[in-house]
């Protein structure tokens, strides 16, 4: 069962999400922030690589790779959170939230999502996620039923937020709110 904390994590992190401004375009001809899964489009069926390898799903845990463009003149650095709208929680199920990306990333390689590979940028920090392990844990909806993923990009006006690995989700979702000034998402499913 979740707990207070863990109820508040995803109620503030979906107000982040619901009440940030959407990209746009910043100048004539600049275009507007986006975010991508090479080979996937918006309603694409994650590939089995990626899904979780516990908890009924036998997955390889990979991230996939994860690519973005327009980032605004204005941005200092980047985060990335993957996050399940129809997880029967409270607030969705947090997949993924890494933060401090250097503003010059322009994509996170496939597996970058495992810590211990040590392959995301150097000074970002990834979190734990609601499997309560750092770093990415692929989808594994109960059941079968279908459900969407957001991989949410945000541009933030701060080089680094103060968090470390031990950071809780709320924590981070406040300090993503206060600094966004944009933000991508792209929406993908999986059942198994």
């Amino acid at each position: 069962m979740k707990s207070m904390k863990g109820f508040l994590a995803r109620a503030i992190l979906l107000a982040v999400c619901a009440y940030l401004p959407p990209a746009l375009e910043t100048a004539v001809g600049a275009m507007a922030l986006q975010v991508h899964v090479p080979g996937l489009k918006t309603g694409d069926m994650i590939p089995q690589k990626f899904a979780y390898n516990h908890a009924g799903c036998s997955g390889e845990n990979v991230s996939p790779e994860i690519v973005w463009s327009g980032v605004p003149a204005s941005a200092k650095s980047l985060a990335l959170v993957v996050w399940d709208q129809d997880a029967p929680v409270t607030g969705g199920f947090y997949h993924w939230v890494i933060l401090n990306l250097p503003i010059g990333t322009k994509r996170l390689s496939e597996g970058a999502g495992n810590v211990a590979s040590h392959q995301a940028p150097a000074g970002s920090i990834q979190l734990v996620n609601d499997w309560g392990e750092p770093g990415y844990g692929g989808p594994c909806p109960p059941g079968h039923s279908q459900h969407h993923y957001h991989f949410i990009l945000y541009a933030l006006g701060v080089d680094k937020l103060p968090v470390d690995s031990g950071t809780r989700i709320s924590e981070a979702a406040a300090l993503i709110k206060k600094n966004a000034v944009a933000s991508a998402d792209l929406v993908l499913t999986y059942s198994h």
